[in-house]
């Protein structure tokens, strides 16, 4: 399962790089993300990086 995450946060990475105008949704994606699985923001920006 947190493959799965994984391969989304791996795919937000790109989007966010590719389209900045898309940039404004990240943050909010990430809290609901880290909110059903209950991740820690530092783990997620340690796999975004």
């Amino acid at each position: 399962m947190v493959e799965k995450y994984m391969a989304l946060l791996w795919c937000l990475k790109i989007q966010v790089e590719r389209a900045y105008s898309r940039a404004v949704s990240v943050p909010t994606f990430l809290k609901k993300l880290m909110n059903i699985i209950g991740m820690s923001e530092q783990w997620v920006a340690a796999q975004i990086k």
